[in-house]
């Protein structure tokens, strides 16, 4: 049997949908390839159709199924995206909401506090958490990380400084910046008396 030509895809059709010339049981058995998933074979798909796989090599050929698939698969990726872009934009408005009735309550709460009962850290904390979650919430950063030293790559240098000592004092300064995350960290949780 000789392989027929590739089908033409209409510009004005999606490539997954049902071509000028394809017959409705044709494009029944691409859809049946498609609607595989992503992990879709030809093996798969001879099993599914009970066609023999040479005959399923020929019709996905001839339907032009691995490109039509890709349009497919290309397609439900921007829906998946614009699914939980908006999921994100209405979840981004109900922490706006409860972010602001929070401000609202801890401003009214401001100016019946007794100055007594607040440490500066507690009420350096209250502040820090709402002003934080605001400035997450407009999308500007909450953290600036930089790198200083001399040369052009500060780090690279750092890293190979690292790399030259020996190893016992490579493990005594691998301790001590755990040690430093750690009370930084015990010093946001405010369990650390030092910060």
């Amino acid at each position: 049997m000789s392989l027929k030509p590739p089908i033409p895809l209409a510009p004005d059709i999606d490539p997954w949908e049902r071509q000028p010339g394809e017959t409705p049981r044709r494009h029944g058995q691409f859809v049946t390839y498609r609607d595989l998933g992503r992990t879709r074979t030809l093996t798969q798909a001879a099993q599914s159709l009970t066609l023999a796989y040479g005959h399923v090599r020929n019709l996905a050929v001839e339907g032009r199924w691995r490109e039509r698939v890709e349009a497919y698969d290309r397609h439900l990726d921007r829906q998946y995206e614009a699914m939980w872009l908006e999921e994100r934009r209405k979840a981004a408005e109900t922490d706006a909401k409860i972010l602001g009735a929070a401000i609202g309550k801890l401003a009214q709460r401001l100016g019946t506090l007794n100055a007594a009962d607040l440490t500066p850290g507690d009420f350096i904390r209250l502040m820090d958490v709402a002003m934080r979650h605001r400035r997450v919430l407009f999308g500007d950063p909450t953290e600036t990380i930089a790198l200083t030293g001399e040369g052009s790559n500060p780090l690279a240098q750092q890293f190979a400084e690292f790399a030259k000592m020996p190893a016992e004092q490579r493990r005594a300064r691998l301790s001590d910046l755990a040690e430093s995350v750690n009370r930084r960290l015990r010093a946001v949780d405010g369990s650390d008396e030092e910060e």
